[in-house]
């Protein structure tokens, strides 16, 4: 089982595994477990929790029926697919989703006072999401951390699955030429990625007209070209691929 190899990894790496019964300990347990997951040989995820149906899950990832209620009921219950068999683009959008229902679920820990059963779905959904970035990187999949063109795009692409993407960040990045490279990006970040930076670009328009300072001004349009160019570049790659 996955909690087994989990179990066995983190035994093994730590002398501290053994204080899990202790205040906070459990937690602090799963939480550095899940970033063990990745070092796990993929054989170790070979078993799953019978009921999983994976075809059913890829079929969905595939017509983009994924959502998060149905990763938290499936955490719940402990069906969590292992990805073996995932496609990258179906890897890709598994990821998304579960980092989706992690968020959920992390809010709903907050609102209800650290409620157990909540947070074993916490934990289920944390590993696997760790798990199947590991079975992602190995397979070779474009999309991971370890094979992106610009590592530090990661960032950019959690954020824009997470939701979290904000304009004074993108403006930051122009101002700094590290505007993402996009060809690594799955459709759904692209998207999340474009329309946060034409509101960007909207904004820096609105600051030209409103600043007086030349030197500022020129910083305030060097950001704006970047960032224009930056949404050209991505809107292409959208219409490439999908």
């Amino acid at each position: 089982m996955l909690y087994k190899a989990i179990l066995a990894c983190f035994l093994v790496a730590s002398g501290d595994a053994l204080k899990v019964g202790t205040t906070g300990g459990r937690r602090e347990f799963l939480a550095k477990a899940a970033y063990m997951v990745p070092l796990i040989p993929l054989s170790a995820f070979a078993e799953q929790k019978k009921g999983a149906n994976p075809a059913d899950i890829y079929a969905r990832a595939d017509a983009g029926g994924l959502n998060a209620a149905r990763a938290i009921e499936r955490a719940k219950k402990g069906e969590l697919v292992d990805g073996l068999s995932a496609t990258c683009p179906e890897l890709d959008a598994l990821i998304e989703v579960d980092r989706e229902a992690l968020q959920f679920e992390k809010e709903k820990l907050d609102a209800t006072n650290n409620d157990k059963k909540i947070a074993d779905t916490l934990d289920r959904i944390r590993i696997q999401v760790n798990q199947l970035k590991g079975v992602r990187e190995q397979k070779g999949c474009q999309s991971a951390r370890g094979n992106l063109k610009q590592a530090e795009d990661f960032d950019v692409y959690k954020r824009a699955d997470e939701g979290s993407l904000t304009a004074a960040r993108a403006i930051e990045r122009a101002k700094s030429g590290k505007l993402v490279e996009g060809s690594s990006a799955t459709c759904s970040q692209l998207e999340k990625i474009v329309e946060i930076d034409v509101k960007s670009l909207r904004f820096e328009m609105q600051k030209l007209e409103a600043v007086d300072d030349p030197a500022i001004k020129n910083i305030v349009s060097n950001a704006a070209n970047a960032i224009e160019a930056q949404v050209k570049k991505l809107k292409a790659e959208q219409a490439k691929r999908c």
